[in-house]
């Protein structure tokens, strides 16, 4: 191990790791990322809420949250809202105008 990464100039643990890889994968393929936090929000649940949203365009952050359903924070729906381009105008949600 010692000679292969003096012959490519990388670490020990760096050959070390890629000869575990192989032997548990077969390859020597990089694993893929972790893709991070699963969002709160489902793409069914961002539907919903974006069907609550326009049925009651005037509702407060904590509302939109009691009625969806879900155990998350009023900043979590505030993102979510952002996202799917609504932005609070003098006590509505609505769409920006174009």
């Amino acid at each position: 191990m010692g000679q292969i990464a003096e012959r490519f100039r990388i670490p020990k643990g760096t050959v070390q790791n890629i000869l575990e890889r192989f032997r548990d994968a077969g390859t020597v393929v990089p694993r893929p990322h972790n893709a991070g936090r699963r969002p709160a929000f489902s793409a069914k649940a961002e539907r919903l809420l974006e069907r609550d949203v326009l049925a009651h365009p005037d509702a407060t952050l904590s509302e939109l949250r009691d009625r969806s359903g879900l155990p998350v924070s009023l900043v979590c729906v505030h993102h979510t809202l952002r996202r799917l381009g609504f932005t609070r105008k003098k006590k509505r949600y609505e769409r920006p105008s174009s």
